[in-house]
């Protein structure tokens, strides 16, 4: 009898471990997978903050412009300064996209490249750990 109690204890003792551990993999990709939304998130308010910029400067350059209409004529170093100014904001932006990009595409298995979805803790193709 004292036996069989052992292996019965065995039993739940190891299955106690399993739990434990796929619970603590399950805690890390859910943790990862947070820090990943943050990234992407943080991201997306640099976008909006450097768009808000681009319009400021946009309207800044419209002003110029109107100024030159009305009689005013604007120094061509300073609107050349502002369109540049926009060109480089741009540019920020297209790169803060890539990086989203880069984020996003980083949800595949990096043992065989197979697609993988949020909350996977293993492959759905080869089963290696995510």
């Amino acid at each position: 009898m004292n036996e069989k109690l052992a292996q019965l204890l065995d039993k739940v003792q190891n299955t106690a471990i399993e739990v434990s551990d796929t619970a603590a993999d399950a805690a890390y990709g859910v943790g990862k997978k947070a820090g990943e939304l943050l990234c992407v998130a943080k991201l997306k308010i640099r976008i909006a903050e450097t768009q808000a910029q681009v319009n400021a400067a946009l309207q800044e350059l419209g002003e110029l412009l109107y100024a030159t209409h009305t009689g005013n004529p604007t120094d061509s170093e300073i609107l050349l300064q502002k369109l540049q100014e926009v060109d480089a904001l741009k540019a920020q932006i297209a790169g803060l996209e890539a990086q989203i990009c880069r984020e996003e595409a980083a949800r595949i298995c990096p043992v065989c490249a197979a697609p993988v979805q949020e909350g996977d803790a293993y492959c759905r193709e080869c089963g290696s750990k995510l």
